[in-house]
């Protein structure tokens, strides 16, 4: 009886979260091929569109995709899908995050940069990623810290944000990448209350956006953030919240050329979504 309570009380406690969240309305842009049918990243392309890939289990490809999520073609990448979990771009320039480590196990965490071309990927270049404070390799599934699906381009460097299972926080990794095989040190901590599996930057208005869900089986909401970021730092105090109108599993954001945020969702159709209102807007409200 005592079990049920506290279960019930979770379930209330997890109804009661975000009831006071600003909403992040979306739109269906369209939906994706379904050989990209659990696309884990995603990012704008200047050519108008979007990049995406899947995570593990699929082949080692890319998929360059219209406005509405429509394929325009598919780049095979030389370098293994372990767990692909998330991309980042700078120029011409991708960086694929191959960080996803769900057991806690994994001691060959990645990230390949590819110089990327109408005609191929390139010949991938791999950036090694360890974590200084994990010693511990043997956890129970979910039962750990340091898995990370969330990847962006910031002022020069990269950001990695772990999806902390324990917890619900996010630890965030600098990374040099130009490569260096030292160990990473947890730079911040924030706490978004949810489960963080996708990012993106806005170096106009240097704001940061994340993307993620409850841990939550019975109630999956999904959620939006946007920080400031000042001084190679998260603001957190000044983040904005929204609560998506949307559930589901939401692994990717990117800002896309028009200005809006385009969020995309594993499952049926459709998986790409974009914001009524631009990312301008959104700031404002």
């Amino acid at each position: 009886m005592l079990r049920h309570g506290y279960i019930l009380l979770l379930l209330l406690l997890t109804a009661c979260a975000g009831a006071g969240d600003r909403r992040l309305v979306l739109d269906a842009a369209g939906s994706f091929p379904a050989a990209l049918s659990e696309s884990s990243g995603l990012v704008a392309w200047p050519e108008g569109g979007f990049i995406s890939h899947n995570d593990s289990g699929k082949a080692a490809e890319l998929f360059v995709l219209d406005q509405q999520g429509g394929l325009r073609y598919r780049l095979p990448v030389a370098a293994p899908n372990r767990d692909w979990e998330d991309i980042a771009r700078h120029g011409n320039t991708l960086y694929l995050a191959d960080t996803g480590n769900n057991g806690g196990r994994r001691r060959d965490l990645r990230i390949f940069r590819l110089e990327l071309s109408a005609e191929d990927a390139g010949i991938p270049v791999t950036l090694p990623v360890r974590y200084r404070e994990q010693l511990n390799f043997q956890p129970p599934r979910y039962q750990h810290n340091f898995d990370a699906e969330a990847l962006a381009w910031v002022n020069g460097e990269l950001w990695l944000f772990t999806k902390r299972w324990l917890d619900q926080q996010s630890a965030l990794y600098r990374l040099d990448p130009g490569g260096n095989s030292d160990p990473l040190t947890e730079w911040q901590r924030l706490n978004p209350h949810m489960l963080v599996t996708g990012a993106d930057f806005d170096a106009a208005s240097q704001t940061l956006l994340l993307v993620g869900y409850s841990r939550s089986l019975f109630d999956r909401r999904a959620f939006a953030w946007l920080y400031p970021v000042r001084d190679k730092r998260v603001v957190e105090s000044a983040g904005r919240r929204f609560r998506l109108n949307e559930t589901g599993q939401f692994e990717a954001i990117a800002l896309g050329e028009d200005g809006h945020v385009y969020l995309s969702r594993e499952g049926a159709a459709p998986q790409l979504f974009r914001s009524r209102l631009p990312l301008s807007r959104l700031q404002a409200r």
